[in-house]
């Protein structure tokens, strides 16, 4: 009668995948910039959105109130001036300023309006720029005269 078990070659195999998996595995579960990366891209063409929706809202008009988005290279302001001296806050009273993680950056730094009917004083292609290993750049778009905002 013959034992059940595993021989010496199947169980050094198994060993070798499953060290070729740990080894590509584990950084990107370490290292949460990838993570952090996406999750700020979403935010930031959310932000953009929220600024457009909020013109459209409070019929803000040109050249006496439209509202403004501040790109700078760690963060969207969304603002009711160009100096961002007054920021946007939403109904909870959260201002409308989110931050880059580290590792991401924005560009390029820019400063655009829209007005009551939603459309852009000027397109934009806005990067999410990421150091995070294997991770991508991403853009987003500000169609020039629409505002339409779209990866």
């Amino acid at each position: 009668m013959r034992a059940a078990g595993f021989t010496l070659v199947e169980l050094i195999t198994t060993m070798i995948v499953v060290g070729i998996i740990a080894a590509v595995a584990i950084p990107q579960l370490v290292d949460r910039t990838n993570f952090d990366s996406r999750a700020f891209y979403d935010q930031a063409q959310a932000t953009v959105r929220y600024a457009q929706k909020i013109a459209i809202a409070q019929r803000r008009s040109p050249p006496t109130a439209p509202i403004y988005v501040v790109v700078t290279a760690t963060q969207i302001r969304v603002c009711y001036d160009a100096a961002c001296a007054s920021p946007v806050s939403d109904v909870g009273g959260v201002i409308q300023t989110p931050a880059a993680p580290n590792g991401v950056t924005l560009a390029p730094a820019s400063t655009f309006s829209f007005d009551g009917s939603g459309a852009p004083s000027a397109g934009q292609v806005i990067s999410v720029n990421s150091s995070g290993v294997g991770d991508v750049n991403r853009t987003f778009t500000v169609e020039a005269t629409t505002g339409y905002v779209h990866p």
